[in-house]
């Protein structure tokens, strides 16, 4: 996605990184051990969430750049390539999302391997906009849905509301990954995340990180 003229002002108003979206003392762009998933991980995000500081897609893709795709979703436009991912045959495309309605409950699975390459999509925003977002794309509708049980809290306490309820993408992508059996990949991916938390609270109060 490209970064518009309010985005741009932003980051210069703000000094922070394009990428990682820290402040620039506390990039961390040049710190995450780069991975390769064998799942793949699809983001469906909207510019707005997109470019939050404290997004968390961003970080699954400078970490997990080969498996990770972000697709920009636009209420009058569908995402061509994601729907032609979706159509693939190599792959087994799941829904990331809670299994709350009746409707979904039908679709709800349990997850196994069947020899294809899976693909998890996950819809990147607080639960009001991931069902809004869920509502007016019917490319999502057919999916088989995998609804996530964590035995943890989110640790998400960057935003307000965050912590309180469903975890944020990539704590959704780091359980997904466990559930693949990619632990070496899943606890990488946490370290980056520790990281960028703690990085993100000391920009926050105008301080570099201290190791």
């Amino acid at each position: 996605m490209k970064q518009n003229y309010k985005v741009k002002q932003l980051t210069k108003l703000y000094d922070s990184c394009n990428a990682c979206g820290l402040p620039t003392i506390n990039c961390i762009c040049d710190r995450g051990e780069k991975i390769e998933t064998e799942a793949k991980i699809w983001i469906l995000s909207s510019e707005r969430e997109f470019y939050k500081p404290s997004n968390t897609a961003r970080l699954l893709k400078l970490v997990n750049s080969e498996s990770t795709e972000i697709f920009l979703w636009e209420r009058t436009k569908k995402p061509k390539k994601l729907i032609e991912n979706i159509n693939d045959e190599r792959y087994e495309p799941y829904l990331l999302f809670p299994a709350e309605e009746e409707d979904l409950k039908r679709r709800k699975v349990i997850y196994k391997q069947t020899g294809k390459i899976p693909a998890f999509i996950l819809i990147d925003g607080t639960w009001k906009e991931a069902r809004r977002i869920y509502r007016k794309s019917d490319y999502l509708k057919e999916l088989p849905i995998i609804s996530l049980e964590p035995k943890h809290r989110s640790r998400f306490d960057i935003r307000r509301g965050g912590g309180e309820g469903n975890l944020c993408t990539i704590e959704a992508a780091i359980e997904m990954l466990k559930i693949n059996g990619e632990i070496d990949s899943s606890n990488i991916i946490n370290d980056f995340y520790e990281l960028f938390l703690r990085s993100f609270k000391a920009g926050a109060s105008g301080h570099k990180l201290k190791e």
